[in-house]
């Protein structure tokens, strides 16, 4: 294994002051040895829940180090589609985990999350996911 991606639940489940330390020191050296890819709606929802704007600026930051994962605008289409089959499966889940499960799958990546709906979509899909 070598990339992975860190959905927003683990994010701020590593944040918490009681976190489990297991999941702070995965994190932590995912971060340190440069394995953690960055979509931009992770980003985007992380900094979003910050209560001050020095929080923001701070995470914005810290965050500057992290591989950002673009998407290229046929991602939407494959999206359309991967979010069609999940609903024929009977798989009903927020299109933002939708879009970062195919993120997942199409870099061959893992996830590392505290979100069931990764679950849900793991049991009908090869979504792999990383236990932390």
């Amino acid at each position: 294994m070598d990339k992975i991606i860190i959905d927003t639940s683990a994010w701020i489940d590593s944040f918490r002051p009681r976190a489990k330390k297991g999941l702070i020191l995965l994190v932590k050296d995912l971060i340190v040895r440069d394995r953690v890819l960055m979509p931009g709606i992770i980003k985007a929802e992380l900094l979003r829940g910050t209560r001050t704007k020095s929080e923001f600026n701070r995470l914005s930051e810290l965050l500057k180090g992290i591989t950002y994962l673009p998407v290229p605008d046929e991602f939407w289409e494959r999206l359309s589609e991967f979010s069609f089959q999940l609903f024929r499966k009977g798989i009903s889940v927020p299109l933002t985990d939708t879009y970062i499960a195919l993120l997942c799958l199409e870099n061959k990546v893992p996830i590392l999350h505290r979100d069931k709906h990764f679950d849900l979509i793991s049991e009908k899909t090869p979504l792999e996911i990383l236990k932390g």
